[in-house]
């Protein structure tokens, strides 16, 4: 019997480029399963339950169940302590490339890394983020210091302020402390928000500051009974990279325009040059939740299409508005380079704020 034989008209290339063309068209054809039909992601939260992040994942995960493909489960575990860095080295070494594993993060997370703290032993240029939240803070008071409104604070004596770590998000309130030479110290070591928040209530402290979506959630009810006075926002950026008012609280004064309020100028120093390095870092791209970066194509756009769904869905829009700070839920691939940006810092800032956290709070970085 003779060969029967095919003389090819197209390159190899363009060949091969028919073959998986017509093998794609044949698998959507049989009804592929979604990659995440009947998985569970497991979610590392590395802060304690009733934080900011705790309540942000918790609240949108059932929303992300229904609207990736697949409607795969979120179980979540808590890992708080060590200046978060437990939970993120947990995640670190343990997640895979199939993308059954994220990550939330924030600020807290971001700063010893910032800060070359060789204790955190992770790197964000190995991971993918899937989706942002832009997160505000807001400021607040005690009714018992006497301080009826912001400009009260200048000549307000013995605040007591309560926090996690002087190098993790509470950096920013003590760095405005600084810049706005209040009487106010730092008391550190709460294992989460939640818990220097239940401090506050219990007046063991008098000065706090809450992530917006915390603060919608359990501050404004205390300033409704007359137990919290607001006090100012920390701001967010406009198209400039101009330090502005926060959608979230409009009426609430930045530190910078209060700093102009108690001094009549505008404000300068190191102080000053450090916060406007650090603000952004710990609100613009606040709130991300992280995959492996080689997790599979299929896992990264189940999260993106959900992303684009939920930001047409007014059910979710309504219901996690308080929660998400009245900021958006942003596809990660959209903020990549903005995220880049954020993680960078100047010699000579972090020169400083070393010494400075060392100096005051001693706090000592390998």
């Amino acid at each position: 019997m003779g060969q029967i034989r095919f003389k090819a008209k197209l390159p190899v290339h363009r060949w091969l480029a028919v073959c998986a063309l017509t093998l794609g068209l044949a698998t959507q054809a049989l009804g592929a399963a979604p990659y995440y039909e009947g998985k569970t992601i497991e979610t590392i939260i590395p802060f304690p339950v009733a934080g900011g992040s705790d309540i942000w994942i918790r609240t949108i995960a059932p929303y992300l169940e229904k609207n990736i493909p697949g409607h795969p489960k979120f179980n979540f575990r808590n890992i708080g302590g060590g200046r978060a860095i437990p939970g993120m080295m947990e995640f670190a070494l343990k997640a895979k490339a199939d993308g059954l594993m994220v990550l939330v993060s924030s600020a807290t997370n971001y700063f010893p890394v910032l800060l070359g703290d060789k204790a955190a032993k992770y790197d964000f240029g190995q991971w993918k983020p899937l989706l942002v939240n832009p997160v505000g803070g807001v400021m607040y008071t005690s009714p018992a210091t006497g301080v009826k409104r912001v400009e009260d604070l200048a000549k307000a004596k013995d605040l007591i302020y309560g926090g996690i770590s002087a190098i993790g998000l509470d950096m920013i309130p003590l760095i405005s402390f600084e810049l706005l030479d209040l009487d106010a110290r730092g008391v550190l070591g709460f294992k989460g928000r939640g818990e220097a928040r239940i401090a506050f209530e219990r007046g063991e402290t008098n000065l706090d500051y809450q992530t917006t979506p915390a603060y919608n959630a359990t501050v404004v009810p205390l300033i409704k009974e007359g137990k919290a006075i607001p006090l100012m926002s920390f701001g967010q950026l406009d198209d400039k990279g101009n330090i502005v008012r926060d959608p979230a609280v409009p009426d609430l004064p930045t530190v910078p325009e209060v700093y102009e309020k108690f001094k009549g100028k505008k404000p300068s120093g190191k102080f000053w040059d450090t916060y406007k390095i650090f603000m952004p870092s710990a609100f613009a791209v606040q709130k991300i939740l992280w995959v492996k970066m080689d997790a599979p194509v299929e896992a990264l756009k189940a999260f993106y299409e959900a992303a684009d769904r939920l930001e047409k869905d007014k059910e979710f829009l309504t219901k996690t508005d308080k929660i998400l700070g009245g900021y958006p839920l942003v596809r990660g691939d959209r903020l990549e380079k903005t995220i880049q940006q954020a993680f960078q810092i100047d010699a000579d800032t972090r020169r400083f704020v070393r010494e400075w956290v060392g100096k005051k709070y001693r706090v000592k970085l390998d």
